[in-house]
């Protein structure tokens, strides 16, 4: 009985491996024949690809080559040609009155400047030939401009009638407003005086703060400590990232300033208040509002010193090491070292680091905001003058204002600066 179970199950399992047999076999017959399809579709069409590119593509090509080979020695010809056209002429003028002429007259200024003109008048010459180029630039891109902002300060500037071809307006009129233009800026604006005298001091006190802690940060990255390098990167970081990013990141920390003060929770004012502290220990409310306004520039001194920074860091490296190791041998100290030999070495720079901290003050002052605003055109009235201003004629007075305290700043800064620098040659 056993035994015919599994001859049943072993003829079963044998029919349903003939199957399966018989199945793949009709697969692998169906590929290979689909396969043998593609291939002589791919040799066909090949072989008129094939005839397609000598016929038509590779004959093209020949033919281009050869028009470009025809083309190429035939304009090589007619150089040759113009060349010995030129050198026949020119064995011709040799001899010739008018040549020699036009030789003369031309070769007369490189003559007299090598024959009648000593080394140094040479030299001389040529720094001239090579500022030449800065002065066209500044007399065309500055002070033709400076002129014209003058002339605008004192009157009102319309624009003239557009064309009527393509729209566009070409050129302006001026109409002489006298001093209307510095009236209205200075008493009837509403905030450009108090902001350009705040501005004045702001940049006065901030030249100070700046050029202190630029020149104690220098001499404290000069000495060797662990990560120096990653000390004088955080620094200049300030100097390296975008404006815009660092007045949106300004502009939410003040955001979040008005916030906390609105809704009284200002935690550093509730906990300490320096300015109440200073005037309960009977200190002059000057030196008060001086101390206070320094500390609420701690940020900006730190933000915008790192120019500075390197400048010092630079000068105190170039200082040479003998004065220091002579100044050790007679038992100096760090603080007759620093007053000494640093300070005065490194005092040159303080000009060029002054200047440009003015510059950099200046074009980070609310003021350029507050005239930004005046940077298109349109009207203004003024009942005090003729009746009306424009505001190209107030951008314009309000720049040469700017201007004049810039070259205030510039002036005292200098006066003072110059009395502390040292040169080593004098």
């Amino acid at each position: 009985m056993l035994k015919k179970i599994f001859d049943y199950i072993l003829f079963g399992l044998d029919k349903v491996l003939m199957c399966f047999a018989y199945m793949f076999e009709g697969i692998g017959w169906f590929f290979r024949t689909c396969c043998e399809g593609i291939s002589k579709g791919f040799v066909f069409l090949g072989s008129y690809v094939n005839l397609f590119y000598e016929k038509c593509i590779l004959f093209v090509w020949k033919k281009i080559v050869s028009l470009y080979k025809k083309i190429k020695a035939w304009f090589i010809n007619i150089l040759n040609k113009i060349s010995h056209k030129r050198e026949e002429l020119r064995e011709k003028n040799k001899d010739s009155k008018f040549f020699n002429g036009v030789k003369k007259v031309f070769g007369f200024v490189p003559n007299y400047l090598a024959n009648n003109i000593s080394y140094r008048k040479k030299q001389a010459l040529w720094g001239f030939v090579f500022v030449l180029p800065l002065m066209i630039g500044f007399i065309y891109f500055f002070l033709f401009p400076f002129i014209n902002t003058i002339i605008y300060s004192f009157c009102n500037v319309y624009n003239a009638s557009a064309n009527k071809y393509n729209g566009k307006i070409y050129g302006s009129v001026t109409e002489f407003v006298g001093f209307d233009n510095y009236k209205y800026i200075w008493n009837v604006h509403a905030t450009f005086k108090d902001t350009l005298v705040d501005v004045f001091f702001n940049t006065l006190l901030q030249v100070v703060l700046i050029l202190i802690f630029s020149l104690i940060i220098a001499v404290v990255l000069n000495s060797k400590f662990k990560c120096r390098a990653f000390v004088r990167a955080v620094f200049f970081m300030p100097v390296i990232f975008n404006s815009q990013a660092v007045d949106i990141a300004v502009s939410k920390g003040s955001s979040m300033s008005t916030i906390m003060d609105e809704s009284g929770q200002d935690v550093f004012s509730t906990v300490f208040d320096f300015s109440e502290f200073l005037i309960s220990a009977n200190v002059p409310k000057t030196a008060v509002d001086f101390l206070t306004k320094t500390c609420d520039s701690i940020f900006d001194v730190i933000s915008y010193s790192g120019v500075q920074i390197l400048i010092f860091l630079s000068g105190i490296q170039s200082v040479s090491k003998s004065l220091y190791e002579a100044a050790k041998i007679e038992g100096a100290t760090q603080y007759e070292i620093f007053w000494k030999i640093t300070f005065p070495m490194v005092s040159p720079l303080m000009l060029t680091a002054g200047i440009y901290t003015v510059v950099d003050s200046f074009l980070r002052s609310d003021l350029l905001k507050l005239m930004s605003k005046y940077g298109s055109s349109g009207d203004v009235a003024y009942t005090l003058g003729l009746g009306g201003l424009t505001n190209d004629g107030i951008y314009a007075a309000m720049s040469i204002l700017f201007c004049l305290v810039s070259l205030a700043v510039v002036a005292i800064v200098t006066l003072v600066l110059r009395k502390v620098v040292f040169y080593q040659n004098d």
